[in-house]
């Protein structure tokens, strides 16, 4: 009989539902766990937003820049996300957030890890750029764009002027490395003592030789003529050191002949050690003179070579310049051609190297036959030597020096002593070269404390775009080597600067309108201006000293410097100030010391330039606006106030100065014109250096950019509780949660 058991389906449904119910539990909470990721990624994101919302006010307030200073990331993270992550724990007691207040993503435990800091300076101050770029898009370039288009417009208006310039200038580089080998070439030659100004001679004006060169030994009766010298007076200077081989072979002829008769009372062997020992010493000496001479012609036809490509060049391209350049920038570019053809062998009027080193060759192998026959006469017997003799005679009258006479007419000349009209005029014109251009008692005499700076700590390069550092010898070797000077200033940069790209420009522009909108200069009223480090700022994100004097000296340095190349270019090139020059230098040394002629004039026209240039940057500082080009018109210095206008002359001159009208930029333009030309990264560093100190004297003594956060990037970790999987089926308190992680980063 069978049984029947009552509820059995009932228990199995029930069992079956448990599982269900179970399994639907479990994937509710599975999918729960998935969400809390979003929704913790959420909190964090908008706690890290909460965060970067914290930026130092002092400095957004006053430059416009976020940073995040004095915060600790970490804590203050935390204190954002313990509301949001964990809603009950502000709840009431009675709310134990059990489940009954119906938050399902109640975190526990977060954990927040911060994984990197970004400072102000990392990256070597680019993200302080970009900022910079930021900001001066919305008030730096808005507010200065005219002047900052005005000094853009300057360097694109003389664009092609300067880039001839320097063009000239690499050409001219090559043509005094030339007059330097040839002034090497005639010691070397001659045994005319030479430096780098000229030939060499004492206060008296004349010149001592050297004992031996290229020429000492001749096959000849040595004549001016002969000997291939140019100057009648430099050939008595000469005249001395000459050995004629004839008259020493016919010596050696003469007393072996006296020998063999008996008139001298020694042996052979010691009579040939005396007088072919003073011989063989003569030769070697000569024949290094030789190679070292052939040694300097190829370096000169080597720099032959490299100067014909560049001349080549720099001619079309001045060709295709004279529609777009003025007559003033054609008559200064093109002033040396007609020199540099001549050392390139493009004119009959030079010397021919190749031909001279040839000559030297064969006297040379000359000289070493000439030796190696008398070598040969001394191991001769009675028999041989009038042979030998006579055929060393035959080899000595093929030494010719034809060809290699170099010109000493209106060469220059340099003296060797201190006590010289030209070194005294010389030290007169350094000792003043940067006077009476500022007036010191106007002048800021702030200091900057210089502690930890910014730009110290990342090492940004000083700015040196024009280094006025005058080579001793003013005047050059030749006229044109006044650009010697242009050399100092790095003018590719004006080119390299307008042929960036349209975002690379603007960038650029961007950086310079900001630093021109938050940083004052020396022309700026200072009146409402305080807490600041320095007041010339402008001035030291150029130069970076940290004094205002040290900066503005500088700076009128700089402008100076300028003006005086633009100078130069005029009094070089102008025939009426280069004849009136000439004509006070023949009044001077015409009668007594004619070499220094040329000397004086080019120390005139130096002078005349320089007067004028200062001037002009005295005006300048003024605040007036002087025209950018020199010419005739704008040439204020006369003749006579060369030497006789003083500072007080100059700044009076200066304050009544009018502005001119057209291309003439004023101070604040000149500034721009160099920031536009620096160093963006040392901008960036410098204005870094600013912002620093003028903080930490205003508002925070303890204030550093170093510790100053433009970003940041965290990571948290929290626990999700269980919260559908906790029951008696499965077990109370078998599950414990799991582990969610979140990332999140803010960037400035």
């Amino acid at each position: 009989m069978k049984r029947r058991l009552n509820g059995a389906v009932t228990v199995l449904f029930s069992f079956v539902l448990v599982l269900l119910l179970s399994l639907v539990l479990v994937s509710v909470e599975s999918a729960r766990q998935q969400a809390a990721v979003a929704v913790l990624q959420t909190e964090v994101s908008l706690s890290m937003d909460s965060l970067a919302g914290q930026y130092y006010t002092p400095l957004f307030d006053r430059y416009g820049i976020y940073g995040l200073f004095g915060e600790d990331v970490s804590r203050s993270l935390s204190t954002y996300l313990r509301g949001s992550v964990n809603p009950v724990s502000d709840l009431p007691e009675d709310c134990s957030g059990d489940g009954s207040s119906g938050y399902s993503f109640a975190f526990a435990e977060p954990e927040v890890k911060i994984e990197k800091k970004l400072s102000l300076i990392d990256l070597d101050g680019d993200l302080m750029r970009k900022q910079m770029i930021a900001a001066g898009a919305v008030s730096g370039a808005e507010e200065l764009v005219e002047e900052l288009l005005e000094a853009l417009n300057l360097l694109k208006e003389q664009e092609k002027g300067l880039e001839l310039l320097e063009e000239k200038a690499r050409s001219e580089e090559k043509l005094t490395a030339m007059e330097l080998l040839l002034l090497r070439y005639i010691t070397v030659l001659d045994g005319i003592p030479t430096n780098y100004g000229g030939i060499v001679c004492d206060k008296d004006g004349k010149v001592h030789p050297e004992r031996f060169f290229a020429k000492t030994l001749t096959g000849f009766e040595p004549t001016r003529e002969a000997v291939a010298v140019d100057s009648f007076a430099m050939y008595l200077y000469l005249q001395p050191q000459y050995n004629n081989l004839l008259d020493l072979i016919d010596n050696l002829r003469a007393d072996r002949e006296d020998f063999e008769t008996g008139v001298y009372g020694v042996e052979a062997d010691e009579w040939e050690f005396r007088e072919l020992g003073v011989i063989r010493s003569m030769f070697d000496r000569t024949i290094a003179k030789n190679d070292e001479a052939i040694t300097v012609l190829s370096q000169m036809i080597m720099l032959q070579e490299e100067l014909k490509p560049l001349l080549k060049d720099y001619e079309e391209k001045l060709e295709n310049a004279e529609g777009v350049l003025s007559e003033e920038w054609i008559t200064a570019l093109g002033e040396s051609i007609d020199t540099m053809r001549k050392y390139i062998g493009q004119s009959g009027d030079f010397y021919d190297f190749r031909a001279m080193r040839l000559r030297l060759e064969k006297n040379r192998d000359i000289l070493r036959q000439v030796k190696a026959s008398l070598e040969e006469y001394a191991k001769s017997t009675p028999d041989s030597w009038r042979e030998i003799l006579a055929r060393a005679e035959t080899e000595a009258k093929q030494l010719s020096f034809e060809g290699l006479s170099i010109r000493y007419t209106g060469m220059r000349r340099t003296v060797s002593v201190k006590e010289s009209v030209w070194n005294a005029f010389r030290n007169i014109l350094l000792q003043g070269i940067t006077s009476g251009i500022l007036e010191s008692d106007e002048m800021s005499v702030k200091k900057i404390s210089g502690w930890q700076l910014p730009s110290q700590t990342i090492g940004s390069d000083a700015f040196d775009l024009f280094d006025l550092s005058f080579s001793e010898d003013i005047g050059g070797i030749g006229e044109n080597n006044f650009w010697r000077i242009i050399r100092e200033f790095k003018l590719s940069d004006v080119s390299e600067l307008l042929r960036r790209g349209a975002e690379a420009l603007t960038e650029k522009f961007l950086v310079a309108g900001y630093a021109k909108a938050y940083f004052p200069d020396y022309s700026t009223d200072l009146s409402e201006e305080k807490g600041n480090a320095l007041d010339y700022q402008m001035e030291y994100l150029l130069f970076g000293k940290k004094s205002d004097p040290d900066n503005l000296r500088r700076a009128a340095a700089c402008i100076l410097g300028v003006r005086l190349l633009l100078n130069l270019v005029h009094t070089f090139t102008n025939p009426m100030k280069k004849s009136r020059a000439m004509t006070t230098a023949i009044e001077i040394f015409g009668d007594k010391l004619p070499f220094l002629v040329r000397t004086c004039q080019y120390v005139i026209l130096f002078a005349w330039a320089l007067q004028n240039a200062k001037l002009e940057a005295a005006e300048i500082l003024k605040g007036k606006k002087v025209p950018f080009l020199v010419t005739t018109m704008s040439f204020q210095v006369t003749y006579e106030e060369i030497l006789s206008m003083d500072k007080k002359t100059r700044f009076e001159r200066a304050e009544q100065y009018e502005d001119a009208a057209g291309i003439a930029p004023s101070y604040g333009t000149y500034l721009t014109l160099f920031l536009l030309l620096t160093k963006e990264q040392s901008i960036v560093m410098r204005s870094m250096d600013l912002m620093q100190e003028n903080i930490r004297l205003s508002d925070n003594p303890d204030f550093r950019i170093a510790d100053c956060l433009c970003g940041a990037a965290v990571s948290v970790r929290a626990r999700l509780p269980g919260k559908y999987t906790d029951i008696p089926t499965i077990g109370f308190g078998g599950y414990n949660g799991c582990t969610v992680e979140a990332f999140g980063t803010f960037l400035y």
